[in-house]
């Protein structure tokens, strides 16, 4: 199997390649603006949300499978430059598929829990999506599109965290650094959501695609918890001080951009096709953890450099 995965450089992108090439021996990176060639892949650095840059790139290389990571993800950001969220979250979308059309190759689409309006919480896949945002409803639109293409079609809707390639932090990195330096870390008590570490997260998509799994899934952590608990967790598991996290809510924050409260996912479908129970917070912690000790997060870091442009 040949598989491509775009927006190789990005928080999932990045682990997930690094996984793949481990468990597949033709494995394609793909990412814009950040170098990303770990060993071992064939890598490509071009601008997808060129619709012939696009279509062009993935009927030459011929993958089976495209992994579509990429996406401009920055909430604030979306709201600031609608045509660019539309743009890339919308229109690279449909390019890629258009590639992927023609080739019969089946797409693997990496939404967000961000399309649901978060009053309710524990949403399975039934439940109809209210995206309060600009981000969400672009992503929304990219899910139909992917969905309306055919059934062997798969779209993920995930909550993530691990550690970034890129010179930017992830939660878990954002919080852990200022807890090691001494800072205080403000924790949102009534913001909830279902986190899975990234390498959790692409052990279990390599998974569905060698099972044949087509449609929507929620595939996110085991259990649901505030921000605030998040960060106490992260805390105990790495032996610092659970005291300097502070309760703080959502609505005296003044953030630019209206957020869901309550995001947590119902994993029942995904759970019952593979039969597996998704990883818990403290598990995918631990690992995370694990990760910084193993040589992971230095190849990681260091995978920059010998990419090739094209397109």
């Amino acid at each position: 199997m040949r598989l491509l995965v775009t927006g190789a450089s990005g928080l999932l992108g990045a682990t997930l390649v690094i996984t793949a090439r481990e468990k597949i021996s033709d494995v394609i990176a793909v990412c814009g603006s950040h170098r990303f060639e770990p060993r071992g892949v064939t890598a490509f650095q071009a601008d997808l949300s060129d619709e012939k840059t696009a279509t062009d790139l993935i009927v030459s290389l011929r993958p089976d499978v495209v992994i579509h990571c990429a996406a401009l993800a920055d909430v604030d950001a979306c709201e600031l430059r609608p045509e660019a969220a539309t743009r890339i979250n919308v229109g690279m979308t449909g390019h890629l598929l258009e590639g992927a059309s023609r080739l019969r190759a089946r797409m693997v689409y990496i939404s967000t829990d961000h399309v649901f309006d978060g009053e309710k919480g524990n949403y399975c896949e039934e439940d109809p999506p209210a995206p309060v945002n600009l981000y969400a409803r672009t992503k929304l639109e990219a899910e139909k599109l992917v969905l309306g293409a055919g059934e062997q079609h798969l779209v993920v809707r995930t909550n993530i965290y691990g550690w970034n390639f890129q010179n930017k932090q992830s939660l878990a990195e954002w919080i852990l650094a200022r807890l090691e330096t001494g800072q205080r870390v403000p924790g949102f008590s009534d913001v909830y959501f279902s986190p899975i570490l990234v390498n959790d997260l692409s052990d279990w998509l390599l998974r569905m695609i060698a099972a044949n799994l087509g449609g929507l899934y929620h595939v996110s952590g085991g259990e649901g918890l505030s921000k605030m608990e998040f960060a106490v967790r992260l805390a105990r598991v790495f032996g610092l001080g659970e005291t300097l996290v502070d309760s703080v809510r959502l609505q005296d924050a003044q953030l630019r951009t209206p957020r869901p409260r309550n995001l947590t996912l119902d994993t029942t479908k995904i759970r019952t096709a593979l039969g597996t129970a998704m990883p818990g917070v403290d598990g995918g912690l631990r690992r995370f953890k694990e990760l910084r000790g193993s040589g992971f997060v230095e190849e990681l870091k260091s995978s920059g450099k010998g990419i090739r442009a094209d397109g």
